[in-house]
């Protein structure tokens, strides 16, 4: 029978009370929706307020509901017969195409949409554990690699840094000397993986990132599987590794490798040796998991350590408040059948959710002494760590607060605009293309934040280890803060773009949990009729999202191209080879002018629109690329304002100046005298 619907926040649940809070930060974000136009201030306050309406409406429902799951026979070999099919498709059109066009990542995105229905459909005696995940293994592998091995040279700006001055450094000296003066100097472990590789396989350092640590990335999902059946049983578990893995900032930091990456990896490692103490009886091997993982993490990346530190403390105040704050009882959790308790579906005594060995439900796991060891560690190494003359702790402290002092402020967001110029012709906001590209980027995110929002929610309602619960949610909460929260506020310093492949891992594992969750709560073939339109929404969007097509870009004339070809590559070492000296810049549109600065050579700078004028190029050197007239470059005007704009040949380069270099693709003009 129904209840009141204030009866729920009575009673003091705690899934009711956070539900109910949610719905009223909702409401209260809704007017942002007609301050700015950026896509996520638009977006996120609605899918929070939708999921958090439709968890209420489910806890109002009776009870007794029909848990059965809408399923279809088949063969699960001829699904993964058909899925290698596809695969092989992908990888051909790459080839031909000699990059990912968008037919290569609509058929990448059809491949993927099969796995994750087959994953939600197929009948449990044709789902087989091991062939869905050799699928999703393979189908992460030719995503990247198809990316990978069709870009000259790096994909991103940092890769190009850290093999070419950094790893060839290391390779060359035989010792962590030349990194004397980097923040590196005590976070080696990706460089020192990737010089160590291409010495074992006596293969080139490009080719030893690739083979090493890409593929440690990709198998890196597999983590996420071990983690997610401590939440939910094999087949949710499967899909949120599925999601993971296909998820625009994963496919990215698989593409752009750099110490982010395998960080990411040390995290998953980090995630899943605490979610195992909190489920099962642990031995000292399993503390020690948890101390290695934080050890390596926080000798590869900063802000991956950093990361981690947040997950450790959302693990010591989900403690506290396990032990301290009693909403339910543990019937209450247990009622109509939960997450980690047996049910229909999870009836195994096998399975590692519902093991009698387990802990027991009121049991807590003191995780302080971990965390105390992990602040205490990293702040060491950071407090030594050297950083562009200071110490990593204290100019990283320095950066923050010189950041609240001059650009805190709410709806502060990062100022750009975009446009035609001359006889260019714009990409800007204000075509079709446009419009949509945002929403597009945005639509990925916001499914999994709708099925993690469900997922959070029906976790704190009922879980047989509260403590392993309330810490992902918290997790989860506090990463978005850092990603979402702190940017609308002009806070930056924590470089946002970086935690969401971090929270995606999180909130694929509760998302999971939340679509199980929505297909018990109502009709079978109303939730397998959203299901279906979720799961084809997801992989396309997220393998067509911005981040996840950084060697070529879905909408090119929106989004910057962050790879280049074989002639721009030449272009940039000749031009390095004529330039006086290291202090004169070269001054050439962003992210070109990257690859300038990072492979050390001399100083790249981008191009100010203020100074174009018919008299001659707008500074002393200046790079002009085909790129320019065709994409999506970026550049400066007065302010200091980013704009991507195109713009004519005539305009970097016009009649009056010298032209020291050509090779059709890219030019070098000078002043006359310069």
């Amino acid at each position: 029978m129904n209840t009141h619907p204030t009866t729920w926040l009575r009673t003091g649940r705690l899934d009711a009370v956070v539900a109910a809070l949610g719905l009223v930060v909702a409401l209260g974000l809704l007017p942002l929706v007609f301050l700015s136009s950026e896509a996520y201030v638009r977006t996120v306050p609605v899918v929070l307020g939708l999921g958090c309406l439709l968890y209420l409406v489910s806890i109002r429902r009776d009870v007794a509901v029909d848990r059965s799951r809408w399923t279809v026979g088949g063969s699960g070999v001829a699904a993964a017969e058909l899925t290698g099919i596809g695969l092989v498709a992908v990888a051909v059109a790459a080839a031909l195409a000699g990059t990912r066009t968008l037919r290569v990542i609509l058929l990448a995105g059809a491949v993927g949409a099969f796995i994750l229905l087959q994953i939600v459909f197929l009948s449990e005696d044709a789902l087989d554990e091991r062939l869905v995940l050799v699928q999703i293994v393979a189908h992460a592998f030719v995503v990247r690699f198809t990316g990978l091995f069709t870009t000259a040279g790096f994909i991103g700006v940092d890769s190009w840094e850290h093999v070419t001055q950094y790893a060839a450094s290391l390779q060359e000296a035989g010792s962590l000397a030349p990194l004397a003066d980097a923040k590196y100097y005590f976070a080696p472990f990706h460089l020192l993986a990737n010089v160590v590789g291409s010495e074992l396989l006596g293969v080139s350092l490009r080719l030893s990132l690739y083979l090493v640590l890409g593929s440690v990335l990709v198998l890196s999902v597999l983590l996420v599987y071990g983690t997610a059946r401590y939440f939910v049983d094999a087949r949710w578990a499967l899909f949120a590794t599925g999601a993971f893995a296909m998820t625009d900032q994963a496919i990215r930091w698989g593409m752009h490798i750099i110490p982010t990456s395998l960080g990411l990896v040390f995290f998953l490692g980090v995630v899943f040796a605490v979610t195992r103490l909190l489920h099962a009886e642990t031995t000292r091997a399993d503390w020690a998991l948890l101390l290695g993982f934080i050890v390596a993490i926080t000798l590869t990346h900063q802000v991956s350590a950093f990361v981690s530190l947040v997950f450790m403390g959302a693990a010591v105040l989900a403690q506290v408040l396990v032990s301290r704050v009693d909403w339910v009882t543990p019937a209450d959790q247990y009622a109509g059948g939960g997450f980690g308790s047996p049910s229909p579906e999870t009836s195994d005594s096998t399975d590692p959710i519902t093991d009698g060995a387990s802990r027991s439900l009121a049991d807590t796991v003191p995780l302080h002494g971990a965390f105390a060891f992990h602040v205490v560690f990293t702040g060491a190494i950071w407090a030594v760590t050297p950083w562009s003359g200071e110490r990593f702790l204290t100019r990283a402290v320095g950066l923050f607060w010189y950041t609240v002092q001059t650009s805190a402020g709410f709806l502060n967001l990062v100022p750009s605009s975009s446009g035609a110029s001359g006889g260019g012709g714009g990409g800007g906001p204000s075509t079709l293309a446009g419009q949509v590209a945002p929403y597009v980027d945005a639509l990925g995110f916001l499914v999994l934040l709708f099925a993690a929002i469900l997922g959070s929610l029906a976790l704190l309602r009922r879980h047989r280890s509260p403590q392993a619960s309330h810490t992902i949610v918290i997790a989860i909460g506090v990463m978005l803060f850092f990603s979402l929260g702190l940017p609308l506020f002009g806070i930056r310093s924590f470089l946002p773009g970086r935690w969401y492949a971090f929270a995606y891992a999180l909130m694929a594992i509760v998302g999971a949990a939340g679509l199980r969750y929505l297909g018990t709560q109502f009709s079978t073939r109303a939730v397998a009729a959203l299901l279906v339109v979720l799961l084809l929404a997801f992989p396309f969007a997220m393998i067509a999202g911005k981040k996840a097509t950084l060697d070529d870009p879905t909408f090119d004339q929106q989004w910057p191209k962050y790879s280049y070809t074989e002639s721009e590559i030449a272009a940039m070492g000749t031009v390095g080879e004529t330039t006086p000296g290291t202090e004169d810049a070269v001054y050439t549109d962003h992210p070109y002018q990257t690859l300038f600065r990072s492979t050390g050579a001399f100083l790249g700078m981008p191009i100010n629109l203020t100074s174009i004028s018919e008299a001659g190029p707008p500074h002393d050197r200046t790079v002009y690329r085909t790129y320019q007239s065709t994409g999506a470059p970026q550049f400066t005007t007065e302010g200091g304002v980013v704009v991507t704009r195109r713009v004519s040949q005539e305009q970097i380069c016009p009649e009056a100046s010298t032209r020291a270099y050509d090779n059709q693709e890219t030019e070098l003009c000078t002043r006359p005298g310069a």
